[in-house]
Parts: structure tokens; C-alpha cells; sequence
């Protein structure tokens, strides 16, 4: 043995190999994984700033509603819209719709008055019969509820909600929301 490879007290044989090559894989390795964290975050940081949040729904909310409505298309109060769903300026009881898919319609809806009472609050393309969606409203006491389904919608249909109420219907607060489930793909 040369004195280069043991030690000085004990005369035993030291293996610099084996403790260089696993310093250099460890190197390696920390290496790797700073790498693959700096691609991981430049293609996340990339992807943010370019892709805006989704805007494209709807929401409104109505004026109260009381007295007897029968039989009414809802006239909308304030609303937010964004690009992919518009609202009639003149008619305020219409959403055009510029993207085929599928949407949320929800709803979270404040009843008023303390008798037994109910409704339905139906999502209707113009001049269709049945409507795409539609809420079964009961109530026998003052309560705000939220509800929601999907509906399936083409572009360029105008939809209109209709409330048909039999027992003296009457509503404090309703908001209700349309969202397109696809984001920001319009293909269709």
C-alpha cells in the first residue's frame, strides 16, 4: 500500500472513490431538481400572465317582486356581463349568447311573506315552449335558498327566465348567475 491511501494513525485504508462519486452524484441530483424547479416555474409564471381569469358569465339581479305575479318574463336590475354573453340594451329581459356549450345557471333566491307559496323559475330560449332549465320555488316562511343546474346552450340563442306563479308568488332578492363551463374556448 502507498502512503497516499491509508491513514495516519491507524494505517487504514481510506476509499476517496466511493465518497467522490456519491458527493458527485448528490451534485448531480440537487442539481437536477434546481433545474426542473426553475423550468416548472417560468412555464407557470408564463402561463399566468398571459391567461386572463375567466370573465365570461353573466350575473343579475332583479328588483323585488311582490303582488301576484302569475305568469312574468323577469326584467333584469344590475348586471355584470363579460364578452362571450351579452344583454339586451332596449329589452332588458334578454341574454344573447355567443358560445355553444355547456353553462351553470344558478341562483340564490330570498322569499318574502309567510304563507305557503310556489313558483317556477324557468331558463327558456325565445320562442321555445320548453325551457332548458328550470327551478321549483317553495316556500311557506321568509328563507333565501341557492340553487343551481346546468344548462346546454348554442350560440346566438336569446334566453329569457319566465317565473310562473300560482299562490301569491312574491320575491325579496333574486341573483342569479350564467356561467360557461368551457372558459375560454369558443369553437363552436
Amino acid at each position: 500500500m502507498d502512503r497516499r491511501g491509508t491513514d495516519a494513525d491507524g494505517g487504514r485504508v481510506l476509499r476517496r472513490g466511493r465518497r467522490t462519486r456519491m458527493l458527485a452524484l448528490v451534485v448531480v441530483q440537487n442539481v437536477l431538481v434546481t433545474a426542473c424547479l426553475a423550468v416548472t416555474l417560468y412555464v407557470c409564471w408564463g402561463a399566468q400572465s398571459q391567461t386572463p381569469a375567466s370573465e365570461d358569465d353573466v350575473h343579475i339581479q332583479f328588483e323585488p317582486i311582490s303582488g301576484n305575479p302569475e305568469n312574468m318574463i323577469l326584467k333584469f336590475g344590475q348586471v355584470k356581463s363579460s364578452y362571450m354573453m351579452s344583454l339586451g340594451v332596449e329589452e332588458r329581459d334578454k341574454i344573447y349568447v355567443n358560445c355553444t356549450g355547456p353553462y351553470v345557471f344558478y341562483m340564490k333566491v330570498c322569499y318574502l311573506g309567510a304563507k305557503e307559496a310556489s313558483g317556477t323559475l324557468e331558463l327558456r330560449v325565445v320562442g321555445e315552449e320548453r325551457p332548458v332549465s328550470s327551478f321549483r320555488l317553495n316556500a311557506s316562511h321568509e328563507v333565501c335558498r341557492g340553487l343551481h343546474s346546468i344548462a346546454y346552450l348554442t350560440r346566438e340563442d336569446k334566453v329569457s327566465l319566465h317565473l310562473n306563479s300560482t299562490d301569491g308568488f312574491k320575491i325579496k332578492n333574486a341573483i342569479v348567475g350564467l356561467n360557461y363551463l368551457l372558459g375560454k374556448r369558443c369553437e363552436f
